[in-house]
């Protein structure tokens, strides 16, 4: 462990995110950590996707509009479109998860921008009507200035799962969270 300049003990981006996680979650969360600069978190126009152009397809980014208080998708790679069986750029997170995940969805959205903390997660899901997807997210906070943390990043790695089953309800079971402070 090194110190960062927020004064917190620094830990290697390795050891944060449960064994057996994807390697590429791994580069996207150390890009992510690169583009903080010494801050909590970083600023949107610090964090730059095309640090890892191979993760782009699984990349996207929403930012939270108060006035619905619900998050808006403003971009999703070709990937995640595709999982999820049509584009959802310009969809609200209510609109993309439905109404019986929303609840849990945004609580845990909210916790990634005002607590703030990186979340991971991997899960079994029916994203689309046709297929049962194996998803693994990390999910961070990123800043539109100094004091508005209102856009969450993130990248999901889809896959087919091997067995069709019905679709389990969200636990917090599904997910780990590290506080940015602890980073």
């Amino acid at each position: 462990m090194t110190r960062d300049k927020i004064g917190g003990a620094k830990r290697a981006a390795s050891g944060l995110l449960p064994p057996g996680a994807d390697d590429r979650l791994l580069t996207f969360l150390e890009a992510w950590m690169g583009a903080r600069r010494g801050r909590l978190v970083p600023n949107k126009q610090d964090f730059d996707p095309f640090e890892v152009p191979t993760l782009l397809r699984f990349t996207w980014l929403y930012r939270f509009d108060p006035v619905l208080d619900d998050f808006a998708c403003l971009l999703a790679g070709e990937d995640v479109n595709r999982a999820w069986g049509a584009p959802i750029k310009g969809k609200t997170l209510r609109q993309i998860v439905g109404e019986t995940d929303h609840p849990i969805v945004l609580q845990r959205w909210r916790a990634i921008i005002d607590t703030p903390l990186v979340q991971y997660g991997a899960k079994d899901e029916k994203l689309s009507n046709q297929d049962l997807w194996r998803a693994e997210r990390l999910l961070m906070p990123l800043a539109s200035s100094e004091e508005c943390r209102d856009h969450v990043i993130g990248v999901s790695l889809y896959r087919l799962a091997a067995r069709e089953e019905a679709r389990a309800p969200l636990i917090s079971e599904d997910i780990s969270q590290i506080l940015c402070k602890d980073i």
